[in-house]
């Protein structure tokens, strides 16, 4: 449900590191944008709900608009992104949900046609299985977002549709809170699409993707089969690919959106002239293999799309549909490239086996709280230790890097931290612990919430 951004431009990791703040730009009154809309009233939302709850409301436009410039899937190298968002910490409680919800993700995927380790990827990536949703009042939030763009209908209507959710005590007002783009649950839906695709895990009627971890599922799965998915279809699968074929056909962004026609156009094919051209599954073997042999399996005629997100010396898959109702639901390859490869761990398929073309690999979330705690012990004492990016693990780090005569980026990856582990420097004594700010703390999950 995100749509915002768009994703990756692997580019350094130092722009996510700033503060969600205002910056010198400058907006008209809250109120001028209120009186406008104030005249679009829906017949749904009564004319006293909408006054209760614009006569105080929080302006957050600064907030959203510095935050949608500092989203993560655009701005951390891909490698990075994708580390953090499938350790083995994840991986491990991700499997517990599968097990401990196996009944209700069976009825789901019934219902649905979308399997369990999909829907509980997206809530691991989300929100980290419900421990980081965002703490911005989701009616100030969607109402500042509209009053940053009142010509889009669709940012109108997640406001509108949030008083009403309110009104009609489907959410109660004091518990929706959610991303500053808006988005609320364990799953993070805005709120139109919420109410469109709402689906309980049982047949009690109301939905709660607050509190209830099936409804959260259940709703993620009806909401990815509206965005295409197609039962008994994998993802994707990794892939070897000809030079040739990798310039020509490489597809990312939105450029693999012909995977939504039914005919291939643009950067899409049918699996079997992928085949032909010389691509095969990443250990050798066809594309196409017998129905006797276990494994996803991929239709020759299948519409698919060749993604290759660091270029020809990374690694490759072949994504089907089912990707791109992924991508849909956040439109960022890396997020969606996160869903797909938390799913097959989830599921007990094979990791990537390609690595990742760069000298500098990215840290799990465990590694990134350890690198914390050795700048703590270095004299960094703002340093939360959190596993989190922050401006104030960044910050600790470029200072590290100077020491070190090393190009400052403020990036975390695996030479900082080893070359930290090694360093032979005094521990400093910090005075308190500072305690984890919610900017730093839900920064990267509320950052991945732009348009549900």
């Amino acid at each position: 449900m995100h749509s915002l951004r768009p994703l990756i431009a692997l580019l350094s990791a130092t722009a996510v590191a700033a503060p969600l703040r205002a910056d010198a730009q400058t907006f008209e009154p809250l109120s001028t944008c209120v009186s406008s809309l104030r005249q679009e009233l829906p017949a749904k939302v009564k004319p006293e709900t909408f006054e209760t709850f614009t006569r105080d409301a929080q302006d957050l436009r600064p907030v959203v608009d510095t935050a949608t410039k500092t989203q993560p899937e655009f701005q951390l190298p891909i490698w990075d992104y994708i580390a953090r968002r499938t350790d083995e910490q994840r991986v491990a409680q991700g499997r517990d949900i599968v097990k401990n919800e196996q009944a209700a993700l069976a009825s789901i995927q019934q219902r649905h046609g979308v399997d369990g380790a999909t829907t509980v990827a997206v809530f691991g990536v989300e929100t980290d299985y419900g421990r980081v949703r965002g703490a911005y009042p989701v009616i100030d939030a969607t109402l500042s977002r509209a009053c940053l763009n009142l010509q889009s209908a669709e940012r109108k209507d997640h406001f509108f549709t949030a008083l009403w959710l309110v009104q009609e005590g489907v959410v109660r007002v004091d518990e929706f809170k959610g991303s500053w783009a808006g988005a609320f649950g364990m799953t993070q839906f805005m709120p139109g699409t919420f109410a469109k695709y709402m689906s309980a895990a049982d047949d009690k009627g109301r939905v709660d993707i607050i509190h209830s971890v099936p409804d959260a599922l259940a709703t993620t799965a009806r909401y990815l089969r509206g965005l295409g998915w197609i039962e008994g279809v994998p993802w994707a699968v990794e892939v070897r690919v000809p030079p040739s074929v990798a310039q020509r056909w490489n597809a990312t962004e939105s450029e693999h959106g012909c995977l939504t026609q039914q005919s291939p156009v643009g950067k899409c094919r049918r699996v079997a002239e992928f085949a032909v051209d010389g691509v095969t599954r990443v250990d050798g073997q066809p594309l196409v293999r017998p129905n006797s042999l276990l494994g996803q399996q991929l239709e020759p005629s299948l519409n698919a799309a060749l993604l290759m997100p660091a270029g020809a010396q990374g690694p490759a898959w072949l994504v089907t549909p089912n990707y791109q109702a992924i991508w849909r639901y956040n439109r960022a390859d890396a997020y969606a490239l996160a869903i797909g490869l938390l799913s097959d761990a989830l599921r007990g398929s094979a990791p990537q086996r390609t690595p990742w073309p760069t000298d500098d690999a990215g840290l799990s979330r465990a590694e990134f709280r350890d690198l914390q705690a050795m700048l703590l012990r270095l004299g960094h004492c703002d340093v939360v230790v959190d596993g989190a990016s922050g401006p104030k693990t960044s910050a600790a780090i470029r200072d590290e890097e100077r020491k070190l005569g090393w190009v400052e980026t403020g990036r975390g990856g695996q030479k900082v931290f080893i070359a930290l582990k090694k360093s032979s420097a005094p521990e400093v004594a910090c005075a308190a612990a500072v305690p984890a700010s919610a900017p730093e703390l839900a920064a990267s999950a509320a950052a991945s919430a732009a348009s549900r």
